[in-house]
């Protein structure tokens, strides 16, 4: 690692939208209280989607985690509505039904030392391992993305090198620059037009394997 990268720890939000997620959200809220990065630099924004079970109460257990309500309707007005209370540098994306590993951040950030970068995705794979995890995670067409090696790209080329809304990341010149999510858009994939208007921008789009989160597969 250089000493560029040593000395760059700028601030990170990770922002979760989140609906009726009481089964699986404190799973995710343990694992990013157990973060390996300084406390002063992160910010956690859980971004609730009027949620009828226990959700919000959950949230609130945790106090290091701010529980904003949704404005506007679908996943992409939640994520507006996280990164408009936001105040970091780095803005990070993850869902309620994911953990974290203690190094997520780190790797994140260790991507963004370099100032063309605008975003970046890693990889996804199973929880605990059950068919269904390994079925999701080897199959020919993997459900979730799981990227082989780092790649630095300068545009979108194939479907599979999209980062997944469940585990990326943007500077947030970059989102601003491109105009955050469109809120129109409520299909699956919802998050990769976006990532387009990110790339024609002129940034530059990562996708790290080592950038690596669990995801609950249903």
């Amino acid at each position: 690692m250089t000493a560029r990268n040593q000395e760059f720890e700028p601030t990170v939000s990770i922002i979760v939208p989140v609906r009726n997620g009481e089964v699986t959200i404190p799973a995710l809220l343990e694992s990013l209280m157990k973060l390996d990065y300084k406390r002063d630099k992160l910010e956690f924004l859980v971004v609730d989607g009027n949620s009828t079970d226990k959700t919000k109460d959950i949230v609130k257990q945790y106090l290091s985690a701010k529980l904003l309500t949704q404005d506007g309707n679908g996943l992409n007005a939640a994520r507006n509505t996280g990164i408009r209370n936001s105040k970091s540098e780095i803005i990070a994306f993850t869902d309620s039904d994911c953990v974290v590993p203690t190094g997520w951040v780190r790797n994140i950030v260790k991507n963004f030392s370099d100032p063309q970068v605008g975003c970046l995705g890693g990889s996804i794979k199973g929880f605990d391992g059950d068919f269904l995890s390994n079925y999701a995670d080897n199959s020919f067409m993997p459900v979730l993305r799981i990227f082989k090696k780092r790649e630095v790209l300068n545009s979108i080329k194939l479907f599979q090198r999209y980062p997944a809304g469940c585990n990326m990341a943007f500077r947030r010149k970059a989102l601003e620059d491109a105009g955050g999510f469109d809120e129109g858009i409520r299909h699956a994939f919802d998050e990769d037009e976006l990532i387009e208007r990110v790339c024609k921008a002129g940034y530059k789009m990562v996708l790290d394997p080592d950038c690596l989160i669990l995801h609950k597969h249903r």
